[in-house]
């Protein structure tokens, strides 16, 4: 059972990293970014790694709000 859960967050990794190039709008990249990181972290923790999970999760909240923030500045659409 714990294989299948590593395989499909892997899967869902996958999903996340080509749905990237899908979409034209940073806002929306940044969200995917912030389940990549999410989904990350919960690898690590499946692995048994938790100082790594904290890490991934501190440093992926943290780049997520930024990215937000930047966003926000320079806006959605790229010229």
């Amino acid at each position: 059972m714990n294989d299948f859960l590593i395989v499909l967050m892997l899967l869902i990794l996958i999903v996340t990293t080509l749905s990237i190039f899908v979409f034209n709008d940073l806002l929306y990249i940044v969200i995917i970014f912030g389940a990549y990181s999410m989904v990350m972290s919960l690898i690590w923790q499946q692995l048994n790694s938790p100082d790594l999970a904290i890490t991934e999760a501190a440093v992926g909240i943290g780049m997520t709000v930024l990215m937000v923030t930047v966003v926000t500045k320079v806006g959605r659409r790229p010229q």
